[in-house]
Protein backbone atom coordinates (compact mmCIF):
# COMPACT_ATOMS: atom_id res chain seq x y z
CA UNK A 1 0.00 0.00 0.00
CA UNK A 2 1.41 3.54 -0.93
CA UNK A 3 0.69 6.25 1.35
CA UNK A 4 0.88 9.73 0.46
CA UNK A 5 1.19 11.71 3.64
CA UNK A 6 0.19 15.17 4.18
CA UNK A 7 2.83 17.56 3.09
CA UNK A 8 3.98 20.32 5.97
CA UNK A 9 1.34 22.67 4.52
CA UNK A 10 -1.54 21.15 4.92
CA UNK A 11 -0.33 20.08 8.60
CA UNK A 12 0.20 23.77 8.91
CA UNK A 13 -3.23 24.48 7.86
CA UNK A 14 -5.10 22.01 9.75
CA UNK A 15 -3.51 22.82 12.82
CA UNK A 16 -4.27 27.00 11.87
CA UNK A 17 -7.82 26.02 10.89
CA UNK A 18 -8.40 24.33 14.58
CA UNK A 19 -6.25 27.54 16.65
CA UNK A 20 -8.64 29.63 14.15
CA UNK A 21 -10.81 32.05 15.98
CA UNK A 22 -13.20 32.23 13.36
CA UNK A 23 -15.94 29.92 13.90
CA UNK A 24 -16.39 29.52 10.22
CA UNK A 25 -12.56 28.41 9.82
CA UNK A 26 -12.83 25.97 12.66
CA UNK A 27 -15.98 24.47 11.28
CA UNK A 28 -14.24 24.13 7.59
CA UNK A 29 -11.40 23.10 9.20
CA UNK A 30 -13.37 20.38 11.15
CA UNK A 31 -15.38 18.90 8.46
CA UNK A 32 -11.82 18.81 6.48
CA UNK A 33 -10.46 16.48 9.04
CA UNK A 34 -13.58 13.98 8.79
CA UNK A 35 -13.81 13.97 5.43
CA UNK A 36 -9.50 13.17 5.67
CA UNK A 37 -10.54 10.32 7.71
CA UNK A 38 -12.80 8.84 5.56
CA UNK A 39 -11.19 9.01 2.09
CA UNK A 40 -7.00 8.56 3.25
CA UNK A 41 -7.63 7.01 6.70
CA UNK A 42 -3.73 5.92 6.25
CA UNK A 43 -2.52 9.62 7.25
CA UNK A 44 -3.19 9.46 10.26
CA UNK A 45 -1.56 6.17 11.01
CA UNK A 46 1.17 7.81 9.29
CA UNK A 47 1.05 10.77 11.17
CA UNK A 48 1.09 8.07 14.14
CA UNK A 49 4.37 6.35 13.71
CA UNK A 50 6.04 9.77 11.66
CA UNK A 51 4.88 13.17 13.01
CA UNK A 52 3.71 12.64 17.01
CA UNK A 53 3.85 16.11 17.32
CA UNK A 54 2.03 16.99 14.38
CA UNK A 55 -0.61 14.51 15.50
CA UNK A 56 -0.69 14.78 19.26
CA UNK A 57 -1.11 19.07 18.38
CA UNK A 58 -4.38 18.13 16.36
CA UNK A 59 -5.42 16.03 18.90
CA UNK A 60 -5.25 18.39 21.59
CA UNK A 61 -7.19 20.77 19.85
CA UNK A 62 -9.78 18.82 19.25
CA UNK A 63 -10.19 18.18 23.05
CA UNK A 64 -9.78 22.58 23.75
CA UNK A 65 -12.29 23.03 21.21
CA UNK A 66 -14.80 19.91 22.31
CA UNK A 67 -14.31 20.99 26.24
CA UNK A 68 -14.18 24.73 25.88
CA UNK A 69 -16.02 26.15 22.16
CA UNK A 70 -19.07 28.31 22.72
CA UNK A 71 -20.50 26.72 19.59
CA UNK A 72 -22.81 23.75 20.09
CA UNK A 73 -22.41 22.56 16.11
CA UNK A 74 -18.46 23.35 16.30
CA UNK A 75 -17.88 21.35 19.76
CA UNK A 76 -20.06 17.90 17.96
CA UNK A 77 -18.09 18.35 14.79
CA UNK A 78 -15.32 18.33 16.92
CA UNK A 79 -16.31 15.35 18.70
CA UNK A 80 -16.94 13.57 15.29
CA UNK A 81 -13.45 14.35 14.03
CA UNK A 82 -12.08 13.00 17.12
CA UNK A 83 -13.51 9.64 17.25
CA UNK A 84 -13.21 9.40 12.93
CA UNK A 85 -9.37 9.77 14.06
CA UNK A 86 -9.46 7.62 16.45
CA UNK A 87 -11.14 5.01 14.96
CA UNK A 88 -8.64 5.35 11.69
CA UNK A 89 -6.07 4.73 14.81
CA UNK A 90 -7.35 1.47 15.40
CA UNK A 91 -6.91 0.44 18.84
CA UNK A 92 -4.52 2.63 19.81
CA UNK A 93 -7.15 4.25 22.26
CA UNK A 94 -8.36 1.59 23.47
CA UNK A 95 -7.69 0.59 27.21
CA UNK A 96 -7.94 -2.59 29.38
CA UNK A 97 -10.03 -1.94 32.90
CA UNK A 98 -9.75 -4.58 34.73
CA UNK A 99 -12.98 -6.32 36.52
CA UNK A 100 -12.91 -7.66 39.72
CA UNK A 101 -12.78 -12.09 39.02
CA UNK A 102 -15.37 -12.06 42.46
CA UNK A 103 -17.94 -9.72 41.62
CA UNK A 104 -17.25 -8.25 38.14
CA UNK A 105 -16.84 -4.34 39.33
CA UNK A 106 -14.13 -2.58 37.47
CA UNK A 107 -11.52 -1.92 39.36
CA UNK A 108 -7.67 0.03 39.23
CA UNK A 109 -4.86 -1.51 39.72
CA UNK A 110 -3.59 0.49 42.13
CA UNK A 111 -5.79 -0.41 44.65
CA UNK A 112 -5.08 -3.63 46.95
CA UNK A 113 -8.46 -4.61 47.32
CA UNK A 114 -12.14 -4.36 45.33
CA UNK A 115 -13.84 -1.43 46.34
CA UNK A 116 -17.09 -3.40 46.26
CA UNK A 117 -16.55 -7.25 47.34
CA UNK A 118 -12.91 -6.45 49.16
CA UNK A 119 -11.26 -9.51 47.08
CA UNK A 120 -7.46 -8.86 47.43
CA UNK A 121 -6.62 -7.71 43.67
CA UNK A 122 -2.95 -9.05 43.49
CA UNK A 123 -4.37 -12.91 43.41
CA UNK A 124 -6.24 -11.93 40.32
CA UNK A 125 -4.94 -12.96 36.93
CA UNK A 126 -5.10 -10.03 34.15
CA UNK A 127 -2.77 -11.40 31.13
CA UNK A 128 -3.45 -7.48 30.05
CA UNK A 129 -1.77 -5.86 32.56
CA UNK A 130 2.62 -6.09 33.87
CA UNK A 131 3.30 -6.45 37.47
CA UNK A 132 6.09 -4.27 38.97
CA UNK A 133 9.05 -5.70 39.49
CA UNK A 134 10.08 -4.78 42.81
CA UNK A 135 6.33 -5.56 44.33
CA UNK A 136 4.98 -8.11 42.14
CA UNK A 137 1.71 -5.72 41.75
CA UNK A 138 -0.27 -5.11 39.07
CA UNK A 139 1.08 -1.81 37.15
CA UNK A 140 -0.58 0.29 34.00
CA UNK A 141 2.06 0.52 30.85
CA UNK A 142 1.80 4.65 31.22
CA UNK A 143 2.95 4.67 35.09
CA UNK A 144 6.33 6.38 35.57
CA UNK A 145 6.54 5.12 39.46
CA UNK A 146 4.47 2.04 40.95
CA UNK A 147 1.58 3.35 42.99
CA UNK A 148 2.04 0.51 45.41
CA UNK A 149 6.02 0.58 46.70
CA UNK A 150 7.40 4.18 44.46
CA UNK A 151 9.69 2.09 42.14
CA UNK A 152 10.56 4.25 39.45
CA UNK A 153 9.33 2.18 36.49
CA UNK A 154 10.40 4.10 33.57
CA UNK A 155 12.34 7.52 32.53
CA UNK A 156 10.10 10.46 31.90
CA UNK A 157 9.27 10.93 28.23
CA UNK A 158 12.03 13.35 27.19
CA UNK A 159 11.00 16.97 26.60
CA UNK A 160 9.27 18.26 23.59
CA UNK A 161 11.15 20.19 20.96
CA UNK A 162 9.88 23.65 20.14
CA UNK A 163 10.44 26.85 18.13
CA UNK A 164 12.60 28.87 19.15
CA UNK A 165 10.07 31.70 17.63
CA UNK A 166 6.45 30.37 17.73
CA UNK A 167 7.42 28.05 20.69
CA UNK A 168 4.88 25.23 18.50
CA UNK A 169 6.47 21.88 19.01
CA UNK A 170 8.65 20.71 16.04
CA UNK A 171 10.54 17.27 14.71
CA UNK A 172 14.12 17.36 15.02
CA UNK A 173 14.65 16.96 11.33
CA UNK A 174 12.82 20.11 10.03
CA UNK A 175 14.53 22.60 8.65
CA UNK A 176 12.02 25.08 8.55
CA UNK A 177 9.14 25.60 11.55
CA UNK A 178 6.48 24.80 8.82
CA UNK A 179 4.04 27.30 11.62
CA UNK A 180 5.58 30.35 11.24
CA UNK A 181 8.30 29.99 8.70
CA UNK A 182 11.65 30.06 11.26
CA UNK A 183 14.47 28.88 10.06
CA UNK A 184 15.41 25.91 12.24
CA UNK A 185 18.72 24.61 10.91
CA UNK A 186 21.09 25.72 8.12
CA UNK A 187 21.39 22.90 5.56
CA UNK A 188 25.45 20.85 5.49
Amino acid sequence: MRILPLTDEEKASIIAGLRSTVPATRLVTLRRLQELTDTRPEVFAYLDAYDKTTLNEILYLLNHIIEYDPDEIIRREAMLALEKIKKALGTKFSVFIPECESCRALIDPGWEYCAKCGAEISKMKFEELKKCKNCGKYIYESWIHCAHCGTKLKEEEEEILRCPNCKRPIQPEWMVCPYCGYRLKRKP
